[in-house]
């Protein structure tokens, strides 16, 4: 079963599907149809995942039913996580790499079922209004549940999207945005990511209009975002599979230069992220595709719930508030249930 509601979405659409066909590359995903789970790391052994079935719209209720099974925290590992940040950060330090993600994975007991998860992902529609919820389960794998504010492609024809979001504060729900004041380190992280995008998408679109950077929010935490609209060049066959390629993984989830900041994390983040970080949504370039990046995401697998976050870092970051901002991502995930 897959459902999920884009954002400001008054409705779900679920895709009822017994199976998955793995592929192996983005090339595969060409002419094809369904919802899309892309792995971060397409090195790492994890495949991508296609589910193709007929969407439905689904209700979405009002007043969720309250949560009676609470996550008990199981492992955290604060020192791997140090030790990793001084690894990042002595590269940055020497000039290696303008800009690193480090994240991190916790482990949770839950002892929910199938409708406890369900409940969750209304819950999770309700609560981030502003997000993209999906809760996707993979036959004998588990499920995964995800609540991600950042665009990677969006839209059909003559009209894409996508966004650099990098910078993220938590600040209080009623604080006016114009009032939010960000830190050098935020600003110079986020206009990296956009360097990055506009570089990604100019060999197959022009930009026709550039929005920000300004203050977005996401449930408890602002970021920077700049949102860019593109019509295609002119190619002989849709443009979504280059725009995956070029964009995937972007600075935001993997760092500059990003063939070698991504073969740094795969050496020295010391864990699989596995379908964190990577791509989820809908594939449908004869109507219209929603791809968005899989943060705020959870994997649910027996009793066990793993909890993903990171940042990005650079050589003036600090230690404690890299931890705080993977704390206040992972909190997304554990607030729904």
């Amino acid at each position: 079963m897959i459902i999920y509601r884009l954002p400001y979405s008054s409705e779900a659409i679920r895709i009822d599907c017994d199976s998955v066909t793995r592929l192996h590359s983005i090339d595969d995903l060409r002419g094809r149809k369904g919802f899309v789970m892309m792995p971060y790391d397409l090195e790492s052994g994890h495949d991508i995942l296609l589910f193709e079935g007929v969407p439905q719209l689904s209700s979405i209720p009002a007043h969720p039913a309250p949560s009676y099974h609470h996550p008990t925290l199981a492992t955290q590992n604060p020192a791997q996580y140090a030790n990793a940040y001084s690894t990042f950060i002595k590269a940055l330090e020497k000039g290696e790499f303008a800009k690193l993600v480090l994240s991190r994975a916790s482990e949770w007991k839950w002892i929910g079922k199938e409708k406890d998860l369900l409940d969750a992902f209304y819950r999770a529609c309700c609560l981030y209004p502003r997000m993209m919820i999906y809760l996707v389960q993979i036959p004998g794998e588990g499920a995964w549940m995800g609540c991600t504010p950042e665009i990677l492609v969006s839209g059909s024809g003559n009209h894409y999207r996508t966004m650099a979001l990098a910078g993220t504060m938590s600040v209080p729900e009623t604080m006016p945005v114009k009032n939010i004041v960000w830190s050098e380190k935020n600003r110079k992280e986020q206009e990296i990511v956009a360097d990055y995008i506009r570089d990604c998408v100019s060999p197959y679109a022009r930009i026709l209009e550039e929005e920000g950077p300004y203050t977005s929010r996401a449930g408890q935490l602002v970021h920077l975002k700049t949102e860019f609209h593109l019509a295609p060049l002119q190619h002989p066959t849709p443009i979504t599979h280059h725009l995956i390629k070029n964009l995937h993984p972007t600075p935001a989830v993997c760092g500059l230069p990003a063939k070698e900041a991504a073969a740094f994390i795969r050496e020295n983040e010391g864990y699989d992220r596995s379908y964190y970080s990577g791509v989820v949504g809908m594939l449908d370039e004869d109507y219209e595709t929603n791809l968005f990046v899989n943060l705020r995401c959870g994997h649910f697998l027996g009793e066990k719930l793993t909890v993903y976050g990171g940042g990005g870092i650079l050589k003036d970051s600090n230690l404690g508030s890299e931890w705080n901002e993977t704390n206040w991502k992972m909190n997304t995930i554990l607030q729904t249930l």
